[in-house]
């Protein structure tokens, strides 16, 4: 994938000035996209838990419908989670508004009842256009999109490394995912981070601060 989607360029940030691209304070943000899913997001878990972080789960209504015990795990261990559509559809930024708007509030209805639930969305596959952002406008979302995207989905560790260690500074909200294609290496993704914020003095810090 090009640099302009793992760390979006100046010019985009200015066309979408009222998205969050970076965290207000000088911590770094994890998000995980896409879940819950059966096995991954265990090991997520466990990853963040060993090393004291709290997280941002950007969900999908279908997975945590079909996954809703793994979903309850993720609020029972304090991370935060927002809305990531209902089915994640590549084509969500075509649909006409009523479809669009459908997308969003299906989603909304399964997790906002939890009290970790923040009115944030991410548009599925970073696909997002002025029609979308006017309608989550007029839902009261605000948009957090990323300062660095892993690329954990292509399932290759060396990668991320390279994305991460390229990338990484003090105030990052890094994409990783939680689903079958970065399964394989999502917890040695994780644990590379951490270590490299760490040893460059780096804080990862709350969700809360944006």
């Amino acid at each position: 994938m090009k640099s302009i989607y793992i760390k979006p360029p100046k010019i985009v940030r200015f066309l979408f000035n009222d998205f969050i691209w970076e965290n207000s304070k000088d911590e770094i943000l994890i998000t995980i996209d896409d879940g819950p899913f059966p096995d991954i997001t265990s090991q997520i878990l466990s990853v963040l838990n060993s090393n004291k972080v709290k997280a941002l789960f950007f969900v999908t209504g279908k997975n945590v419908k079909e996954n809703f015990i793994l979903f309850e795990q993720i609020i029972d261990a304090g991370h935060f989670v927002a809305n990531h559509s209902f089915n994640h559809s590549r084509k969500m930024s075509k649909m006409e508004l009523e479809e669009l708007r459908k997308e969003i509030i299906s989603a909304e209805s399964m997790i906002s009842f939890k009290s970790n639930f923040l009115k944030l969305f991410r548009p599925p596959y970073g696909k997002i256009n002025f029609a979308m952002k006017n309608a989550l406008k007029e839902l009261n979302y605000k948009v957090m999109m990323w300062s660095l995207l892993s690329e954990d989905y292509l399932g290759d560790f060396e990668i991320v490394k390279r994305n991460i260690e390229k990338f990484l500074s003090k105030n990052s909200i890094i994409v990783f995912h939680n689903n079958p294609k970065s399964g394989k290496i999502i917890e040695a993704s994780l644990e590379y981070t951490f270590n490299l914020a760490e040893k460059r003095g780096y804080k990862i810090g709350s969700t809360v601060n944006f």
